[in-house]
């Protein structure tokens, strides 16, 4: 046998509960506008991490019809690598807060993934969606 529901008197559960988030709605754009963190490290990060990719790609353009290319350029590609690779992982440990900061960290993922000469990468291929990730964040068409 079921047992009669007892007869609700006073404040519902339901009421309550409604009182208290609309409370919380209510403060919520004064703390988010108080406690928003910028992108400022990221955007340090990524700028670093964009202008040793830009080295890198000048000093191998300007060696590239070299074939025994001196140790001190091979020693200096070397060492840019190393900084964007370190720059891809800072990034990597930093969250994006702002639409700029976003977008910053998809043109650095841009310069880890493995492009085509047309600066696309294949369908089907692993890092595909990632890259289509990244050119939608930046608004850039295919």
């Amino acid at each position: 046998m079921s047992k009669p529901h007892p007869t609700q008197t006073g404040l519902s559960r339901r009421t309550a509960l409604a009182g208290v988030l609309a409370l919380a709605g209510s403060a919520a754009p004064a703390l988010a506008a108080s406690a928003t963190p910028d992108d400022a490290e990221l955007l340090r990060v990524v700028q670093a991490g964009l202008e040793a990719d830009a080295t890198f790609c000048q000093l191998s353009e300007a060696w590239s019809h070299t074939v025994d290319i001196p140790p001190h350029v091979e020693a200096q590609e070397l060492a840019l690598a190393d900084a964007l690779s370190d720059k891809w992982d800072e990034a990597g440990n930093l969250q994006a807060h702002t639409l700029v900061g976003l977008q910053a960290k998809a043109r650095l993922a841009l310069t880890a993934m493995p492009l085509n000469r047309n600066g696309t990468v294949s369908p089907g291929a692993p890092e595909y969606l990632a890259w289509s990730l990244c050119r939608d964040l930046l608004g850039v068409a295919a």
